[in-house]
């Protein structure tokens, strides 16, 4: 099977903007006001309409792993419009930056002083 991380939105166009200036690299392999799908490289990322969503608990989010050092993903995000939701925080496994997406749910951008375990 395919692991294929879902997300609730609550406008779709709003979200397919903001994931489309997150992911450059991203390609719309389906889209519908419903349902989207975003490929980046061999990951699929699924947009799902919802009337209501609540993503401010800590109990999912999504991670990324940044290709560069985290000052140069931080000029990324200010050219496509997207503010980071804090400071660049040192982590046991390098260093993370987190953003919201419009619907509130929590993206751990991630810098490695090592490669992760796996």
């Amino acid at each position: 099977m395919k692991l294929i991380p879902l997300v609730y939105v609550t406008d779709m166009d709003r979200a397919v903007s903001f994931y489309t200036r997150l992911l450059p690299a991203a390609k719309i392999v389906t889209s519908s006001p419903a349902w989207t799908e975003l490929q980046v490289g061999e990951a699929t990322l699924a947009l799902h309409i919802a009337e209501t969503v609540d993503h401010k608990g800590d109990g999912m989010g999504l991670g990324l792993d940044a290709p560069t050092k985290l000052e140069d993903v931080l000029s990324l995000l200010d050219g496509a419009g997207i503010d980071p939701s804090g400071e660049i925080c040192p982590q046991p496994f390098g260093r993370s930056l987190t953003v919201e997406d419009p619907d509130g749910l929590k993206i751990q951008i991630n810098e490695y002083s090592r490669p992760p375990a796996g």
